[in-house]
């Protein structure tokens, strides 16, 4: 499997994750039925929600998106991080799943990485972001980590 499908699987998975878990808590979810969708990953009670699925950059302890992301993620009622367990490295957090109110202070900031590529960085550890939820099935970790295509 390359990498590009290995990506478009483990988005996949992660809403799936959050999906559930919203449902559990009771909340009306609507998944969007095209995997390109620019404006959510799902409904929630109505409302857009976006999920990113990804291997935190540990050494900055944040999640990283696109540039082009930042709109659609601060027009969103609120975004779901999972934290993917790295394949070689330790992460305490592997597998929390995060919630992101992106109309309070969001923190962010830009960074370049080695080769010149622009990411947004947004922390793990800020007041708009809070663990709502960690996986403990070693089933789904496992698929998680199998799915990544980070280098950590």
């Amino acid at each position: 499997m390359n990498q590009d499908h290995r990506k478009i699987l483990l988005g996949i998975l992660g809403e799936k994750i959050v999906a559930k878990l919203l449902r559990d808590h009771g909340h009306t979810v609507e998944e969007s039925l095209d995997i390109f969708d620019p404006v959510k990953d799902l409904l929630v009670n109505g409302r857009p929600v976006e999920v990113k699925t990804q291997v935190p950059l540990l050494f900055k302890d944040a999640f990283t998106v696109t540039p082009n992301q930042l709109t659609k993620i601060r027009s969103a009622h609120a975004v779901y991080w999972v934290s993917v367990p790295p394949t070689k490295a330790h992460d305490d957090c592997a597998g929390y799943v995060y919630q992101l109110n992106p109309r309070a202070d969001m923190q962010f900031s830009m960074w370049t990485n080695n080769s010149g590529k622009e990411a947004v960085i947004v922390p793990r550890k800020q007041p708009a972001m809070k663990v709502v939820h960690v996986i403990k099935d070693e089933a789904i970790l496992k698929q998680l980590k199998q799915l990544s295509s980070s280098y950590l």
